[in-house]
């Protein structure tokens, strides 16, 4: 019941930040939605990172905190122009590597365990969209600046 509710809050919440809902409009089943969500304000890839994530951490459309689901998080998130969320994706990817290097070894629960805490972390990460929005500006006005130094 609380993965429902949450995913119902999270739901109405990226709706009501793309503008596709008003108040008081039933939720439906955006709470499934598949990764390629566009929400207002993020690039595709760092949404889509996010979308996966969430899905994750309520177990749904084959979402899990996996080994799959995790290199799926951090594949899209490369792609992402939120500095936050490739900084969250680089924490991912350690324990990732090293449960990808102790598979069927007794190490790898332990290293499974550290994977799943910092894929949680990462989707904490993804729930405050307005430090993801400025993260992505930031980024642009950079390399904005960047390349107004290289012309000149």
């Amino acid at each position: 019941m609380r993965g429902t509710t949450i995913a119902a809050v999270f739901a109405s919440t990226l709706l009501a930040i793309s503008g596709c809902a008003t108040p008081g409009e039933p939720v439906g089943s955006a709470a499934t939605a598949a990764p390629t969500v566009s929400i207002s304000g993020l690039d595709n890839a760092t949404a889509s990172a996010c979308t996966v994530a969430n899905q994750a951490t309520l177990g749904q459309d084959g979402y899990d905190f996996d080994i799959a689901t995790a290199n799926q998080i951090v594949t899209l998130s490369k792609q992402s122009k939120s500095t936050l969320i490739t900084a969250a994706a680089n924490v991912v990817e350690q324990p990732l590597r090293q449960a990808e290097a102790t598979a069927g070894e007794f190490e790898q629960a332990t290293h499974l365990a550290e994977l799943r805490t910092v894929m949680l972390k990462f989707q904490t990460v993804c729930q405050d969209v307005d430090a993801l929005t400025v993260s992505i500006q930031e980024s642009q006005r950079s390399l904005d600046a960047d390349a107004g130094e290289t012309t000149r």
